[in-house]
């Protein structure tokens, strides 16, 4: 059972805060008071529960809810807001957030009307996420706040150039969760080392902050009417744009047409797809750290490559 069926507390917090959001009724027929009229669980995600609530007069929202601190809700909050605010790629509107009691945290979401997740437009995807990360660029890698990437701590400390963002705020965090969770050999550690020690002859030396999405696979994208894309579970940061592709390329399932899109509005520099799986590495780690030791060889051998 989810938390939606057993924690009746829980369903009277998001309740109030739909009614204190200011969201109005979607007619003119005399404001009645916000009550849940159903709830469909949806599957789908590892780390909360979620459902497509229905109130009385006929608004639905969508709801994730979980025991994780509310501090995960808050800073995919402060994601989708930011993407939002660049007026280029469609993310749901946020309703609210809060937490019970009993523990249990929440975020409520718009709801958005969606056709199979086969009919996005890559195209239309691939043009909007270049148009985000041209028109966003910054002077410091970094963000103003650490976040998530899944469950995980995601570190966005401010750093002048992209290596040292890269090492201490990406690759070394991973990597010492690994460590302390005993899910690496010594080999491993060696390899982790010598990459972290020469990892600047690979980078990129002239990248630029832009803001990215930070965990952008098939999952996170779904279709709205008309098959255009809509972004969810943000991991943003002002990054270097090829890291945005560490996912994509990983499990991202995305076509040659994306990928040619992208590089036909804002071209990506020689050597992005050799680079790209340094970036990748950091999402394999983090999967390590998240899912166990399935993911050891994966990570081992991007090590020995580029080590």
């Amino acid at each position: 059972m989810t938390d939606f069926e057993t924690q009746p507390k829980l369903l009277q917090a998001i309740q109030n805060t739909i009614a204190l959001s200011g969201e109005t009724q979607s007619d003119l027929s005399p404001i009645r008071p916000c009550s849940i009229d159903s709830f469909k669980r949806i599957s789908g995600g590892c780390i909360s529960s979620a459902a497509l609530l229905k109130l009385n007069d006929g608004r639905q929202y969508f709801v994730k809810s979980s025991h994780h601190d509310l501090a995960m809700y808050k800073a995919e909050q402060n994601g989708l807001e930011a993407i939002r605010d660049t007026q280029t790629i469609r993310v749901p509107k946020v309703i609210g957030t809060g937490s019970t009691q009993s523990g249990s945290s929440y975020l409520i979401l718009e709801a958005i009307e969606t056709e199979n997740s086969n009919s996005v437009s890559e195209v239309e995807l691939a043009r909007s996420l270049a148009q985000m990360h041209r028109q966003t660029q910054a002077t410091r890698f970094g963000y103003p706040q650490s976040n998530f990437i899944g469950s995980a701590i995601q570190v966005n400390t401010w750093a002048n150039d992209w290596k040292t963002f890269f090492v201490e705020n990406r690759l070394r965090p991973q990597i010492k969760m690994a460590q302390n969770r005993a899910l690496t050999t010594t080999l491993f550690n060696r390899h982790a080392e010598k990459l972290l020690s020469k990892i600047g002859d690979f980078l990129n030396d002239s990248s630029l902050p832009v803001l990215i999405h930070g965990d952008l696979w098939a999952g996170n994208v779904i279709a709205a009417k008309g098959g255009l894309p809509v972004l969810i579970d943000p991991a943003v940061s002002y990054s270097d744009r090829e890291s945005e592709f560490g996912m994509t390329t990983l499990f991202g399932a995305f076509g040659d047409e994306f990928y040619e899109a992208y590089d036909e509005c804002w071209p990506l520099m020689d050597g992005w797809q050799e680079r790209v799986k340094i970036y990748q590495l950091y999402h394999l780690l983090n999967h390590l750290n998240l899912f166990g030791a399935s993911y050891f060889e994966s990570c081992m051998n991007t090590l020995k490559q580029f080590s």
